[in-house]
């Protein structure tokens, strides 16, 4: 099918990758559900029932994308049958959520009846211009179309001509003002109605505004300064991209805003800092120089046959808005850019991740943000070389002595303690007690966490033959506990797991383990002597003469 289908043998050694992760993936999902499925089997074999729950089938189906039919043929195979009914009411169940979240979403866009049927002429002239005299064309409050708006209250509010971009494709909306004779008002954000006028949502600040007026609309230019700059930027990481990873990156969503650009693109696999770099490095080298930007309008096809990069899902007419900077990139776009790539000054990647299956997200900056991000990265350098002593050219070095040094330090201390646990270990032994023929030795110790406490009860363990040993310690606030019984004691009903659970539960906590060795923790270290105490009369009431 090559010959109607060319993309697919270019494209073969990525579609050959695509399916080796998918059938990995697909047999992690099988591993997991198996797991999953075998241990409900066993718990319904416990109940004497060889129905598999409807409710476990759809949770296998939503939750682990495990098959339907797959789970059929494996629980037929253990002699089980699906409880298809209950399947299918859980099934029917989240069409309902569905459906009542597709209700939810619909009514918060822009779509109700007053903005579906307005037949008011608005025409965006923001790409030349950003300010401009105009008139209001409509107001609306409450649904309804409305002659004014007061000071104090939000309207939404179309103009005949508009310079306000209203949010799409990515880019956010812009900001900014209108004045008449008698009203000021900010526009806080426009979005576009369902006939394609520019709906702007603005606040009154005083006066009253009238339908009719006219007014001096005037975007915020600081505001769309930095959009602009960000959007275009995104359009040369969208290049780089392909350059660096392969012909198969598309892009799969974008924000842009005055401060930051976020883009999401499809690649299979992590992205390496080392390609991380050559895109940064790439975007900067078109930045610096200067290629002009051409935008214009063409027909679809026309701006095909120019290699135009289309956005998958993108609804285009018979004539398009084609972004053009200079031989580099080419793309279908609808948005505000720079005229020349050296108006955005610097670029810098912030943040490489991964946000779903074969989906990447880069968050980058731009000019001045750019700046700062990297200012504020090297006065982290430079406070660190203050702190460290040395040039900033040597924090690595410093960094990687101090490691060594920290190495030698941290074996000569685990060595040290070793020495001073096994010291106190050893003192210790003029503390036992005696219950009948059991030696009972109890202590609250110095120990630096749980080994320390494990290994001072094992080297007692090996000097004290009928022995039953509880020592605590206290790290932190909250209780640890380690127990021990000679191996001559199991058979006589000693058992350190439920030693360690019964004195564990009087410090708020718990624990067990084996009848020779057991290990617990607490929270309230009031209460270790207690714990301690309490052995003697575990021995009592459990040892067997």
């Amino acid at each position: 099918m090559q010959d109607f289908y060319p993309e697919v043998q270019k494209q073969k050694d990525y579609i050959e990758n695509i399916i080796k992760i998918e059938e990995e993936r697909f047999h992690e999902t099988l591993h997991d559900g198996l797991a999953i499925l075998n241990t409900i089997i066993e718990k319904e074999k416990k109940h004497g029932k060889a129905i598999f729950p409807g409710v476990e089938v759809f949770r296998l189906y939503d939750t682990y994308g495990f098959p339907k039919e797959l789970t059929e043929e494996y629980v037929a195979e253990q002699g089980f049958s699906i409880d298809e009914a209950g399947f299918r009411e859980e099934m029917e169940k989240q069409r309902e959520r569905a459906r009542n979240a597709r209700q939810k979403v619909d009514s918060m866009h822009v779509q109700d009846e007053v903005l579906a049927n307005l037949d008011a002429d608005s025409t965006f002239i923001g790409y030349d211009q950003q300010e401009a005299n105009t008139k209001v064309a409509t107001i609306i409050q409450n649904q309804e179309i409305t002659d004014s708006a007061k000071a104090g209250e939000e309207a939404l509010v179309v103009l005949q001509e508009t310079p306000f971009y209203a949010e799409s494709g990515g880019q956010v909306a812009d900001q900014g003002w209108i004045y008449t004779e008698n009203a000021t008002a900010y526009i806080e954000d426009v979005k576009k109605a369902p006939q394609g006028q520019h709906i702007h949502r603005v606040k009154v600040k005083d006066g009253s505004l009238q339908a009719g007026d006219h007014v001096k609309a005037m975007v915020e230019k600081v505001f769309r300064t930095g959009v602009v700059k960000n959007h275009t930027a995104t359009h040369l990481v969208h290049q780089a991209l392909k350059d660096v990873l392969g012909g198969h990156v598309n892009q799969a969503g974008s924000l842009v805003t005055p401060d930051r650009l976020r883009f999401d693109f499809t690649h299979f696999g992590s992205v390496k800092s080392e390609e991380l770099d050559r895109i940064e490095h790439i975007v900067n080298e078109k930045i610096w120089a200067s290629l002009p930007l051409d935008i214009q309008h063409k027909g679809i096809e026309e701006a095909k046959a120019m290699g135009a990069m289309a956005l998958f899902g993108e609804k285009y007419g018979d004539i398009v808005r084609v972004v053009q900077i200079d031989d580099y990139s080419t793309e279908l776009c609808g948005g505000c850019h720079v005229r020349n790539t050296g108006e955005i000054g610097l670029f810098k990647i912030i943040s490489e991740t991964g946000i779903g299956a074969g989906t990447r997200r880069i968050e980058a900056v731009t000019s001045k943000d750019a700046y700062e991000f990297m200012n504020e990265k090297l006065q982290v350098l430079h406070t660190s070389a203050q702190l460290l002593k040395v040039t900033e050219e040597k924090v690595p070095e410093r960094i990687n002595g101090l490691f060594t040094e920290m190495k030698v330090v941290q074996k000569e201390n685990e060595s040290l303690h070793a020495k001073m646990a096994h010291a106190e270990a050893s003192s210790l032994l003029e503390q036992i007690e005696e219950v009948h023929d059991v030696q009972i030795l109890t202590q609250k110790v110095q120990a630096k966490d749980m080994d320390q406490l494990r290994n001072m009860v094992d080297d007692l363990k090996q000097k004290l033959e009928n022995a039953v040993i509880l020592l605590a310690a206290e790290n932190d606030q909250k209780v640890q506990l380690a127990a021990g019984v000679s191996k001559d004691l199991i058979n006589r009903g000693m058992h350190a797991g439920k030693l360690i659970k019964q004195a564990a539960q009087l410090c708020g906590g718990g624990g067990g383990g084996r009848p020779d060795m057991a290990q617990a923790g607490g929270k309230d270290p009031k209460k270790i002597n207690e714990a301690l105490q309490s052995v003697k009369q575990y021995v009592k009431d459990n040892l067997v003469q």
